[in-house]
């Protein structure tokens, strides 16, 4: 069990206080019509006296019973303690009350059951209330450490998502590099270079929680540039990027793995030439990105949706963005698309 703050151990500690003072505030005014004159002080002595008697069970049910017998769905042993608790406090508070009248007076005498019959039935509702207040401080204490434990784990799969998007886009990368080595390309140096800057990109910004939109869509083209090289005038794409803000803000590596997609698992179709298109429409509201790719002659897009990126990329986008995209995959044998929307909320910029 986590360790309470000071804090935190100063503000519970002030709101059991505060409870409390409201219990003795609303029993004087709710007496003080009643009261002969010149008894309010022995009246607020008393009712200061009187709390051990409701404070007593109060906790016991509240950190005893509860936690043993109610959580644990034992009912049947909660309901018996509940009636004990009620009838020592029943008895507790008629014995206490003759303890505190000696104290006062210096004579004792045996109060009637009847005269503290309406007291007792008031001492059980504030017990109750505070019960009640005391259960719903716990669901909601728990409901935060519920709420971090996702936060938590949802960020650390995110940290796991992009650990094995990183190799995955490197070992791209280098297979790239590598094919334009063997061909003893002189593009290798230039390819080395958008590699250079990707890396950087990757070192930089890829472990921020946000990146402008800009950065991701300048990646983007830093990726096919480096494609280009590889695939020279047999690669033809045709891309168009409407921006409407400058402050658009996003997840880092949402945009790069179905860029990666396109090339690890498309190709050339029928007519020799390897087609790309893409398609980006980024507002202060939404982004609207599609993006698809030729099919290489002869390739089963059914056997072959997509690799190890697009599992990634759905997986953080349900967990960065959820009930706010849309992400639609569509395949043929000649073309495969995919459609991604992601609705920003107010004030993401």
């Amino acid at each position: 069990m986590p360790k309470k703050s000071t804090g935190q151990s100063v503000q519970g500690i002030a709101i059991h206080v505060l409870f409390w003072a409201l219990y003795v505030a609303s029993e004087y005014f709710a007496n003080l019509l009643h009261m002969q004159p010149g008894r309010n002080l022995r009246f607020l002595h008393s009712t200061l006296l009187t709390l051990p008697t409701i404070m007593v069970p109060t906790y016991f049910i509240a950190w005893y019973v509860v936690p043993r017998y109610l959580k644990t769905e034992r009912w049947t042993t909660f309901l018996l303690w509940i009636i004990g608790v009620g009838v020592f406090t029943f008895f507790a508070r008629i014995k206490w009350a003759e303890g505190i009248n000696y104290m006062q007076s210096g004579e004792y005498f045996k109060i009637p059951v009847s005269k503290l019959l309406k007291n007792i039935i008031r001492d059980y509702a504030i017990i109750a209330l505070g019960v009640c207040v005391s259960i719903l401080a716990d669901y909601r204490r728990k409901q935060k450490q519920n709420e971090q434990l996702i936060k938590a784990r949802a960020e650390a799969e995110i940290q796991l998502l992009k650990g094995q998007l990183h190799p995955h886009f490197l070992f791209n990368s280098l297979n790239n590099i590598y094919s334009l080595a063997l061909l003893k390309s002189d593009q290798t140096a230039d390819s080395i270079l958008k590699l250079t800057e990707l890396l950087e990109y990757l070192l930089y910004h890829a472990n921020k929680e946000k990146v402008v939109l800009s950065k991701e869509v300048q990646l983007l083209e830093n990726y096919i540039a480096l494609e280009k090289l590889r695939y020279g005038e047999h690669l033809m794409i045709e891309s168009e990027l409407h921006l409407r803000s400058d402050n658009i803000s996003v997840a880092p590596l949402i945009l790069l793995p179905f860029a990666e997609n396109c090339f690890k698992h498309g190709g050339p179709g029928q007519d020799q030439l390897f087609h790309i298109r893409i398609y980006l429409e980024a507002t202060d509201h939404k982004l609207k990105f599609h993006i698809s790719n030729s099919i290489k002659t002869g390739r089963d897009t059914a056997t072959h949706p997509g690799g190890l990126g697009l599992d990634n990329i759905r997986q953080r986008l349900t967990l960065l963005y959820p009930d706010r995209h849309r992400l639609q995959i569509t395949g043929t044998s000649a073309i495969f698309e995919v459609q991604l929307e992601i609705l920003f909320r107010d004030g993401e910029l």
